[in-house]
Formats: structure tokens, C-alpha cells, sequence
């Protein structure tokens, strides 16, 4: 149910047309309240800058934590997918996102697609769950053999947040297609929010 909620939050903040340059900033109370976030990274098509073909960039100044803060990803939104110019109609446009930091670079969110040309993820939580553990059972009804599949609980492997004992940077890294540079996209805005305690 929460999780409904803030999707629906997530969806309405952007149909509002709400729009910052590309930026880290805190939340408004409201926002925290609704979000279950305290931050949020905005990152936009004119932040890559990078003109090398098949190029990853790696941004690493838009949001730095220092010793003693736990940091949380909680979701990523897709406000407007990233639009990578191309007049090659053999292949479809790609640009993927990995958040990291020094240590892991997709510590907080695996690859995402975020680009029109490919099957962009318009929404995405944070990785601080794990697969629930399964037990198989077998349920024998007369001559008949059933092998039923029992979740057994969620575990939390503590994937997807971190708490830093030496000041870090949040790393954001754009991977185009093997065809294009990131510099290359006309069009695009993705929003990180975050959750940060600090001691």
C-alpha cells in the first residue's frame, strides 16, 4: 500500500510539471512526508557532456556525503526519458543508468534503461530488499503429486544503502549504445531520491 502511494506521489509530482536544474537538494517537509525521501538528485540530458562514441559518463559532483552519513536510495522517477539522436535505424538507442559510489559502482541502482528509443523504466525502487526465500512442499492428494512453492520471508542484505565512514561521492553513470555519445541526447530529466541520516 505505502509503496502504491508513493508511486501515485511520484507520478503527480511529475504531471505537475514541477522542474529543477540539474541539482541535489533537501525535500520539503511535505515532500518528505509524502515520499518517505529526504533528497533528490536531478539530473538532466544537458548534464551529459561527454562526445566520445560508446562513452560512459560518470557523474560524481551533483551529490557528496561525508563521514557518518547513512545513505538509501529509495526510488528513481523518470520525469522525461532521454531522447539520443540518431539517423542509423538499425539499431535502437540506449542510454542506462547505474547509481554507485567510490567502492560499488551500482550500489544504490542497478542498470535502467532511460532512453525513448529503448523500454524505458519510468520508475524504480532502490535494491534494500532481497528475493523472498523460497521451500518447496510436497503436497501428495491421493495418487497425485503436487510440489508447491512457499515464500518463506524477505531478507535484507542491506544492498542499496550504506553507512560511510569516509567522506564518498553518489556516482551517477550514463552508458550510451555502442553508436552514440551521451552528449548526443536532446531531451531528458531523471530524479533520484534519497534517504540520508547523518549522526
Amino acid at each position: 500500500m505505502k509503496k502504491r502511494m508513493i508511486i501515485a506521489v511520484l507520478m503527480a509530482l511529475g504531471i505537475a510539471g514541477m522542474s529543477w536544474a540539474s541539482s541535489f537538494r533537501p525535500l520539503t517537509e511535505q515532500e518528505r512526508s509524502a515520499l518517505g525521501a529526504t533528497h533528490v538528485a536531478t539530473i538532466t540530458h544537458a548534464d551529459l557532456t561527454t562526445t566520445d562514441t560508446n562513452t560512459a559518463q560518470t557523474l560524481t559532483t551533483v551529490m557528496e556525503v561525508k563521514s557518518g552519513t547513512a545513505v538509501q536510495l529509495v526510488a528513481m522517477q523518470l520525469i522525461t526519458a532521454f531522447d539520443i539522436a540518431t539517423d542509423n535505424t538499425n539499431y535502437t538507442g540506449s542510454l542506462l543508468l547505474e547509481v554507485g559510489d567510490g567502492t560499488d559502482p551500482d550500489l544504490y541502482l542497478t542498470s535502467t534503461e532511460l532512453a525513448s528509443e529503448g523500454t524505458e523504466v519510468w520508475l524504480k525502487y532502490g535494491r534494500s530488499v532481497q528475493a523472498a526465500a523460497t521451500t518447496v512442499i510436497t503436497n501428495v492428494i491421493g495418487t497425485t503429486t503436487n510440489l508447491i512453492t512457499v515464500a518463506t520471508g524477505l531478507t535484507d542484505d542491506s544492498t542499496g544503502r550504506k553507512v560511510y565512514t569516509a567522506d564518498d561521492t553518489i556516482d551517477f553513470k550514463f552508458t550510451p549504445n555502442a553508436e552514440n555519445a551521451v552528449s548526443e541526447c536532446s531531451a531528458g530529466e531523471v530524479r533520484i531520491y534519497f534517504r540520508q541520516m547523518k549522526k
